[in-house]
This record gives structure tokens, C-alpha cells and sequence, in this order.
């Protein structure tokens, strides 16, 4: 299993937490039990997933500051799903450049949601960006 594909089964999973409000831990062993996966994807997809579920508050208020007119409540639960991803792996992973895991959101949302959908992703996680380094 290739990062990509282990990024787009954790989007996936993240996905799962928000529609089924279930927790990291029983989501991952419904997906463990079901798949085999290769250890370095299994500890990529369970550092990811369980790092969103555990810092959701922090990663929701730093969304929260960048929507522009928004509330989290309306964006669609595919456009949120890879936007924590996103914001989870920029904030919290020093390993994946922060291009890299834009553009990877940029794609989920684009083959999940739509055009629309991607460029929205896009504007949140560019404005990340562009606090981060004002804040430098």
C-alpha cells in the first residue's frame, strides 16, 4: 500500500468517526479486523486517525479561525474529513511537506465531493499556511 492510498483510507476512516460518532480505537479495529495492511501504512493510517480523534478540538478551532463566513457545521462531512486530515498532518507531522498534504486533500476532496469542493479545500488549507508563516 503506497502513502497515497494509506492518506486515502485514513480519510476514509476519519470520514467513518464523523458520520458514525465512534471513537478512533473501534473504528480502527473494525478496519484492522476487515483489512491487512502492510506495517508501515497500518502505523501511518493509526498515527493519523487516532492524532485527529485525540486533538479534534484543537484542529476544529484552528479550521474554525480560517473559515471566512463559515461555520464548521456547513461544510459537507467529505470537504471536513480531508481538511482534519490536512490540518493533522501540517500541525502535527514534521515528516510530510506542507505542500504534499495539501495536495493530497486538494485530490480526496476532488474525487469524493467535486471541483467545488477541491478548491474550497484548497483556500482553507492555503489560509493555514499563510497564518503559520505570519506567525513565524
Amino acid at each position: 500500500m503506497t502513502r497515497k492510498q494509506a492518506r486515502d483510507t485514513a480519510f476514509k476512516l476519519i470520514y467513518q468517526m464523523q458520520i458514525q460518532k465512534e471513537n478512533s480505537d473501534f473504528i480502527l479495529d473494525l478496519y484492522h479486523g476487515q483489512y491487512l495492511c502492510q506495517p508501515g501504512a497500518k502505523e501511518y493510517i493509526d498515527n493519523v486517525v487516532n492524532g485527529v480523534f485525540e486533538n479534534k478540538n484543537e484542529i476544529d478551532a484552528q479550521i474554525s479561525k480560517l473559515l471566512e463566513g463559515w461555520k464548521l457545521e456547513r461544510i459537507s462531512k467529505i470537504s471536513y474529513a480531508a481538511i482534519r486530515l490536512s490540518v493533522y498532518e501540517i500541525v502535527y507531522r514534521s515528516d510530510i511537506p506542507d505542500s504534499v498534504s495539501i495536495n493530497e486533500a486538494v485530490q480526496l476532496a476532488k474525487k469524493y465531493e467535486g471541483e467545488q469542493a477541491a478548491n474550497f479545500v484548497n483556500g482553507v488549507l492555503a489560509a493555514l499556511i499563510k497564518q503559520r508563516e505570519g506567525a513565524k
